[in-house]
């Protein structure tokens, strides 16, 4: 059977159905910038990039190092300035055919006179052609961490040709974190390195940007004002389908904790009283009832489980192509709540929209 599997239809019917009957209220926007590369192959990058050293250039579609063996090149996006406490940054990554010790990475908080920022990249480290290793430095380039004069790193379970960095700060600045995923959307591992703030450098500029080695390849890149809960992209198209990213990231503190994603119609404020002085800022609606008695359920994907060590989860809306029109308009709300062990609410994220789109 080809298409969106019956009980995905299903759902999304019975989302309609209430959708047509009640209000829906729009959330406060976040801040995102992407830029996927598609156009022509040119030694200019084209808007709000500024190469800070070496070369890139639009090849095929994407952006790819331009430089010599292990040499490196970095650049920012100029349409983007937030401190790093309050930067996301996402891209895919690639490696160039033949090329040798290569490297991809993200760099937030970024000063580009200074060349300071967090600065995470992955490399090939054992030169067998497939990323092996992520490192977590203090500046690009550096060599070093915040807290030591060496960079932390850490060796992937699984090497790959190709995949998709993620990159953001969490413990009130002190901790950066990395999610590093394989091509195919598979979680390879989330890695963080502490120590950030009290250190005499560090990161004091508001530009995110790309790091390669060698000539490795980047693509879709993506920033956006971090939050508790992000939801990217903030709209979904009825006739092409696509997927919303919802990351939950409420740091250390509730690592190994348990967690749900609620939605909703509208959101409420201050909020509903759900015990431990936590308000769920939701309202109460049928569509609440729907996902809160059927986690883990089409369209929806991961929205019940258990944080990882650093309070990190990541969830999905999927959307089937050619779905109900009667969905274009209508935004949905959604917000995590995580546990304390015997089951108490210990905290309830900011809310994060899904509008669809004809």
């Amino acid at each position: 059977m080809t298409g969106p599997r019956p009980f995905v239809l299903l759902a999304l019917a019975a989302f309609s159905a209430v959708f047509s009957t009640m209000f829906s209220t729009t959330a406060l926007a976040q801040q995102i910038s992407f830029d996927d590369f598609n156009r022509a192959n040119s030694t200019n990058l084209g808007p709000n990039w500024s190469e800070v050293n070496g070369d890139f250039v639009i090849d095929g579609n994407q952006a790819r190092g331009n430089v010599t063996f292990a040499n490196d090149t970095w650049m920012v996006y100029t349409g983007f300035a937030k401190t790093y406490q309050n930067t996301k940054v996402r891209m895919d990554f690639s490696r160039f055919p033949n090329d040798n010790l290569f490297a991809a990475g993200l760099v937030f908080g970024a000063d580009p006179n200074t060349w300071g920022g967090v600065a995470i990249l992955v490399q090939d480290n054992d030169l067998n052609g497939l990323f092996d290793r992520i490192f977590f430095e203090g500046a690009v380039n550096a060599g070093a961490w915040f807290s030591q004069p060496t960079p932390i790193f850490y060796d992937l379970p699984t090497q790959i040709s190709a995949g998709q960095l993620t990159v953001w700060a969490e413990d009130n600045g002190d901790r950066a974190v990395a999610r590093v995923e394989d091509n195919a959307g598979n979680l390879i591992g989330t890695y963080s390195a502490a120590g950030i703030v009290g250190t005499p450098f560090a990161p004091t500029g508001t530009r995110a940007g790309v790091w390669v080695r060698s000539k490795s390849r980047v693509d879709n890149f993506f920033a956006i004002e971090h939050r508790k809960l992000d939801a990217y992209p903030a709209n979904l198209s009825v006739t092409t389908g696509g997927t919303q990213t919802i990351d939950i990231s409420l740091g250390s503190v509730h690592g190994g904790k348990n967690y749900i994603l609620l939605t909703a119609l509208a959101t409420a404020t201050p909020g509903t009283p759900i015990g431990g002085g936590v308000l769920l800022p939701l309202a109460i609606d049928p569509v609440l009832i729907w996902t809160a008695s059927n986690p883990n359920t089409p369209p929806f994907q991961n929205t019940l489980g258990t944080l990882d060590s650093v309070g990190h989860s990541r969830a999905r809306f999927v959307l089937p192509p050619a779905a109900l029109p009667s969905l274009v308009g209508i935004t949905l709300h959604h917000c995590a709540i995580a546990t304390q062990p015997l089951g108490a609410p210990a905290i309830a994220t900011n809310t994060a929209s899904l509008t669809f789109a004809p």
